[in-house]
């Protein structure tokens, strides 16, 4: 494996939990600011969740390419 190939896998894993958690800092504003589960817009930040949290998933599960050394290091640093 190239070492540009495990950085990028690397760098998508890290990109995309960082958008589950602006997902669930967008939810939990929007529940503090006095938001209704059953608006439209609480809605479409559900599906947000599921898009993020789906995109999240598989980049977590690509890093199973990944020698163990290098996994280690990136959950290590996190």
């Amino acid at each position: 494996m190239t070492q540009q190939l495990s950085e990028r896998l690397i760098q998508n894993f890290m990109d995309k939990k960082a958008g589950t958690q602006a997902n669930t800092d967008a939810i939990d504003a929007f529940l503090q600011a006095g938001g209704s589960v059953v608006s439209p817009e609480f809605q479409k930040l559900q599906q947000e969740r599921v898009e993020a949290y789906f995109q999240w998933n598989n980049a977590l599960l690509s890093l199973k390419i990944l020698p163990a050394e290098e996994r280690l290091k990136v959950f290590g640093n996190m």
